[in-house]
């Protein structure tokens, strides 16, 4: 059986109330990945994490720090974690890959990725793969988008979705590569 939540599965709105709500309850992690790691987290509903901190990614077997300069929530009835850029640079939806071959990964990249029903990011260019990394760019109007998914063991991946304002800079994107890099995968129980 294939299983994916699709960026269509939470809502924007979601997303746009929790940026702008204040955070009440922070989840403390370690000042950085690279001096000292911090303990997985088990993320719970409507709680939000602090860069430093190393969350489970929901219904999977890997994990990731939340970037410098950034904080996290899962939103309550969600398997996707969104991620939010305290400078205002934008949002990364977080999804949990299960069952699904390289190819069919692919194949979901080159495909438009509805987040609601009026705001489609289409493909720009072709899907791209560096080791066990398939990244892909999109568009939705006055939006950027990128896709990194970080391909692990068994069929199952971790999916980052970034979307931005446009810039000439290629800064914003350097958060996927951080998350990417950071992500690790645990032995399936």
């Amino acid at each position: 059986m294939t299983s994916f939540v699709r960026p269509s599965v939470v809502l924007l709105v979601t997303s746009l109330w929790w940026c702008a709500c204040p955070i009440i309850e922070t989840q403390a992690g370690s000042p950085s990945r690279k001096t000292q790691p911090s303990p997985t987290v088990e993320m719970q509903a409507g709680q939000a994490y602090a860069a430093g901190t190393r969350v489970h990614i929901p219904k999977g077997s890997a994990s990731f720090v939340i970037p410098a300069g950034w904080h996290a929530q899962l939103p309550e009835d969600s398997d996707a974690i969104i991620a939010v850029s305290e400078a205002g640079a934008g949002f990364v939806m977080v999804f949990m890959v299960l069952n699904l071959s390289e190819e069919e990964l692919t194949s979901l990249l080159s495909e438009a990725q509805p987040i609601t029903h009026d705001l489609v990011f289409e493909p720009v260019g072709r899907v791209t793969r560096k080791g066990n990394r398939l990244t892909a760019s999109y568009e939705a109007g006055s939006l950027a988008g990128r896709a990194l998914t970080v391909i692990g063991p068994n069929q199952q991946g971790v999916l980052f979705f970034l979307g931005r304002p446009p810039t000439e800079s290629s800064q914003p994107d350097r958060v996927l590569d951080d998350l990417a890099d950071s992500t690790e995968f645990t032995a399936m129980k």
